[in-house]
């Protein structure tokens, strides 16, 4: 970026490349100091009973303008009976946001959203469609333990998948059996 603005200073007509590339890291940009203005000022807030489906979907219009998720279509797919998570709701909005951005990063058309429930636990699982070339698992590591981070409170756990990031949370069932 900084070699592009020296080439702007110089008063040279850049390569369009150079201009495409300083468009993407702007739209970049632009999208991570929108997802920060959006994050809750404290996520110390009480643990409550939710439903994933219903985090998803504000998730879903808080990020829908993302430059990430231009041109991206946001598939839900729940498996069998998805059961209510007692969490931060705050948080486990800006998880999900902070999933589907994931898969965003490696898709070119398609983001496929599961929800299911596998014992005492409720899992939301973010995959692109794969068609990127963009090398971004550093990225998706640094996406999970930003939701690791999120969902401290909650009990949660974040982990990278191959074309985006997972979390899972305690069912309501079993995070009032841990907290007797």
């Amino acid at each position: 970026m900084t070699a592009s603005a020296s080439v702007l200073e110089a008063g040279l007509v850049p390569d369009h490349r150079v201009i495409e590339g300083l468009q993407r890291d702007a739209d970049r940009l632009e999208g991570l100091l929108q997802a920060l203005r959006q994050l809750p000022q404290g996520l110390a807030g009480e643990l409550e009973p939710l439903l994933l489906a219903d985090a998803l979907a504000g998730a879903r219009r808080l990020v829908e303008e993302h430059p990430a998720l231009r041109g991206r279509s946001v598939q839900v797919h729940p498996v069998g009976d998805v059961l209510p998570v007692r969490a931060e709701p705050a948080a486990v909005l800006h998880a999900a946001a902070v999933a589907l951005l994931a898969a965003a990063r490696c898709s070119t058309a398609v983001i496929v959203v599961t929800l299911e429930t596998t014992g005492d636990v409720v899992r939301l699982q973010a995959r692109g469609d794969g068609g990127t070339d963009d090398p971004v698992q550093e990225l998706l590591h640094r996406d999970a333990e930003a939701i690791r981070w999120l969902l401290t409170t909650s009990a949660g756990h974040a982990t990278v998948l191959p074309e985006g990031c997972a979390f899972t949370l305690p069912t309501l069932p079993a995070s009032r059996r841990r907290s007797r």
